[in-house]
């Protein structure tokens, strides 16, 4: 199943799409899911649940979560029972990320690195994720970032061996499904979700562009990749997954330039 995982609606300051605007797009760009993961907030869930109920189509529901230390996608088996960010995190911002994330474990959910290494956002991770404990995933693929920011992000879930995710992050219609997350087993809700991401079945996949001259037909043989069963490491940018060389844990190596 291909699922955008990181696209934002009007709950998300500067963006306008609804819940259900976004779910038709997503169909439209011949997704089989889209998750909605706005900023700070969990306040669109219901709007979500109707969207996919009225246009029979996979809506999930996580968010997206700004900390000291860069952003991070994070999704939980029932979004219904998690407290509000100011609740769960608590109201002085922004939020620790090594609190975040152990917040996030103890709710039974899962973590992404989005776009660590964005410098285009306050504070981003950085090489500060080689430290975190609790990461899932990292956001290998982010559509709306070039260059730099995806190979360094790859680099690192190789390192760190760590599964690539993919997606458009999304803030207008336009771009959603540009890149997006194959899931090796049927997802039918958010537990499904988390239980995937946590066992690292699913890799990055870019849709409809080119990443580069050297990859520039792998955007459109996923099908392929996924009936042989391959990974990915950092040479396979547009799809991610987890490496062969990287140790867990590893962190960058000595010498290397600061990435931050």
């Amino acid at each position: 199943m291909l699922i955008d995982l990181h696209v934002h609606t009007n709950h998300t300051r500067g963006c306008t799409a609804t819940a259900r605007e976004v779910v038709r797009r997503a169909r439209e760009a011949g997704l089989d899911g889209v998750a909605i993961t706005d900023l700070n907030t969990l306040e669109g869930l219901a709007e979500v649940r109707e969207a996919a109920r009225e246009e029979n189509f996979l809506a999930l529901c996580g968010l997206e979560v700004a900390t000291d230390r860069g952003h991070f996608l994070c999704f939980f088996p029932d979004p219904a029972r998690v407290p509000a960010p100011a609740q769960a995190f608590g109201s002085a911002t922004p939020w620790p990320v090594r609190e975040v994330l152990a917040r996030v474990q103890a709710l039974g959910g899962v973590a992404v690195a989005a776009h660590p290494y964005d410098k285009s956002i306050e504070r981003p991770s950085g090489d500060v994720i080689f430290t975190l404990d609790g990461l899932s995933a990292i956001e290998g693929l982010n559509a709306r970032r070039k260059g730099p920011a995806n190979d360094l992000a790859v680099e690192a879930a190789d390192h760190m061996n760590l599964p690539c995710t993919g997606a458009s992050g999304a803030h207008e219609l336009a771009e959603i499904g540009k890149a997006a997350t194959l899931f090796k087993e049927l997802v039918a809700s958010e537990a499904d979700l988390v239980a995937q991401l946590r066992a690292g079945a699913v890799f990055a996949v870019a849709i409809g562009v080119s990443p580069g001259a050297a990859t520039a037909d792998r955007g459109h043989d996923w099908h392929a990749r996924r009936e042989r069963g391959d990974g990915g490491g950092r040479r396979d940018h547009d799809r991610g997954g987890r490496g062969d060389g990287g140790g867990r844990g590893r962190g960058p190596r000595r010498g290397g330039r600061d990435r931050r």
